[in-house]
């Protein structure tokens, strides 16, 4: 019996046992492991590391409260095993193509990938291929090196990791975020501009807040139990917009917006963000910027039906960028002054 044999039939018995296994048990009843205790006990320490890195919760507890040190060990189903999601074989298709074509980096990617398809049903209609091959695993035709080319590159950060299973565990995380201690309940993730986003309710705040995961500071760590918290149907937080993306100091910017786009603005900024409103139907608002550059553009969008009115270093500097753009207009070949 091969090694892989092996694995299977341990995976299999530490999944049906209604208790723990203890080592004798396992040797007994598992085919392939020596009958010298030592060979045995070398192999199946090897066997179990293997199957952790690879995914598998093995576990292991104690066998009777009474005497901690008797150890037995399962695999619990419910840590194993997904919840069947309804996919149909057409979805199943879809996901298996989307999965090929995002390359997500790092120790938490393409391998778990496929270990996550696998637990869909990626596999139900034939070998789940690795990205990049077929299902023989010679290389397909599309991308440079023959195998199927990639459209997205997502980076596989080790904070994303750790959220992505708080959030599957349903297990409140600890970081530190803007020189704050924070417990979270994570809620869900989004990707935007390159960066990973995670929303939750934050304890200390008593609120949802979104965090962008490459600015927490320190480790990130799951807390207590896991299913500690409900997740709401649909999480409010969502990426912050372009003018919120940036290093630059904040500074409350005042813009006053026609009425015929106030309704668009404010939609954009926010109802908080709503200064006052004036008789003939514009609103001046005060917009948090941390990114002047995109602030600027997205004032330009609303080419003569926005002011910014203060701070004036703002304005000043809006005026600056506007005259440089008209100066380069000017100078461009071609102009036609008509």
């Amino acid at each position: 019996m091969d090694r892989l044999e092996r694995l299977v039939n341990l995976v299999a018995a530490l999944l049906d046992t209604e208790r723990p296994l203890t080592r004798s048990q396992i040797h007994a009843r598992i085919e392939g492991y020596s009958g010298d205790t030592d060979a045995f006990r070398r192999n199946f320490e090897r066997d179990k590391e293997l199957l952790r890195q690879i995914g598998m919760p093995l576990v292991t507890e104690p066998l009777d409260p009474n005497h901690p040190d008797e150890l037995g060990y399962r695999i619990p189903r419910e840590e194993y095993e997904l919840p069947d999601p309804g996919l149909d074989e057409a979805e199943l298709a879809a996901l298996r193509l989307a999965a090929s074509a995002v390359q997500v980096e790092g120790a938490w990617g393409d391998d778990a990938i496929t270990r996550a398809l696998r637990k869909l049903g990626g596999a139900a209609t034939g070998t789940t291929a690795a990205p990049g091959t077929d299902e023989s695993g010679a290389s397909a035709p599309g991308s440079p090196d023959g195998g199927w080319a990639r459209v997205a590159a997502l980076p596989g950060e080790d904070a994303a990791a750790v959220a992505f299973a708080a959030i599957g565990d349903r297990r409140r995380l600890r970081f530190a975020y803007r020189g704050k201690d924070r417990t979270v309940d994570p809620w869900r993730m989004s990707f935007h501009r390159g960066h990973w986003y995670l929303a939750g309710f934050d304890h200390g705040a008593g609120e949802e807040r979104l965090y962008r995961l490459d600015r927490v500071g320190g480790p990130i760590g799951g807390e207590g139990p896991a299913g500690a918290f409900d997740r709401p149907a649909a999480a409010v937080a969502k990426p912050a917009p372009a003018w919120r993306l940036g290093e630059d100091d904040e500074v409350v910017v005042e813009l006053v917006v026609d009425a015929v786009q106030a309704r668009w603005a404010e939609a954009e900024f926010g109802p908080d963000s709503v200064r006052s409103r004036r008789e003939d139907g514009s609103v001046i608002f005060a917009v948090p910027v941390t990114n002047t550059a995109a602030f600027r553009s997205l004032v330009l969008g609303f080419l003569d039906h926005a002011e910014v009115i203060g701070p004036p270093t703002l304005r000043d500097d809006m005026v600056t960028w506007l005259a440089g753009i008209v100066a380069g207009a000017s100078d461009a070949p071609g102009r036609f002054d008509g």
